[in-house]
């Protein structure tokens, strides 16, 4: 009987330990991604929230790689949504070489921005999808194969 109990013991012990693991490791990923002067995706850079609008809470940060399209995922809460973007809009536009597909819908509360610019390699396409609500943004780097093209 003790022998089981001690097992069990264990076995919480080591999950509790690796909660603690993950929550230290999400909290020095998302930290990093607030105070980051530039988003690195595949070879190119990218000027950051916190380098055009100050520092913001990330709340989660996701890379993927599917079939050969790097995906960048960097979620925000702020309580200046719209001045944020606009800021970072208008630099991406005017200083960062973006052109704009789809601007913003300052009617709506809930509304996506998307913007594109072609790489520094040949064939490659840039493009930043930015999601956001009255509470937060959350903008989606991607980095694939594909030409600039906006009807």
């Amino acid at each position: 009987m003790k022998k089981g109990l001690i097992i069990v013991l264990i076995v919480i012990l080591c999950i509790i330990c690796l909660g603690l693991v993950g929550g230290i490791i999400a909290f020095a990923i998302t930290g990093n991604a607030a105070s980051a002067k530039e988003y690195k995706i595949g070879y190119e850079t990218i000027a950051s929230v916190k380098e055009i609008v100050g520092k913001r809470r990330v709340t989660s940060v996701s890379t993927k790689n599917t079939n050969g399209v790097i995906t960048k995922k960097i979620e925000y809460k702020s309580d200046s949504v719209q001045e944020d973007l606009l800021k970072y809009i208008n630099y991406l536009r005017n200083e960062g070489g973006f052109a704009l597909k789809k601007d913003m819908d300052l009617t709506k509360a809930t509304s996506t921005v998307e913007l594109g610019k072609s790489s520094l390699k040949d064939g490659k396409l840039i493009m930043l999808t930015i999601d956001y609500n009255v509470y937060g943004y959350t903008i989606i780097m991607q980095l694939g194969e594909g030409t600039l093209y906006f009807n």
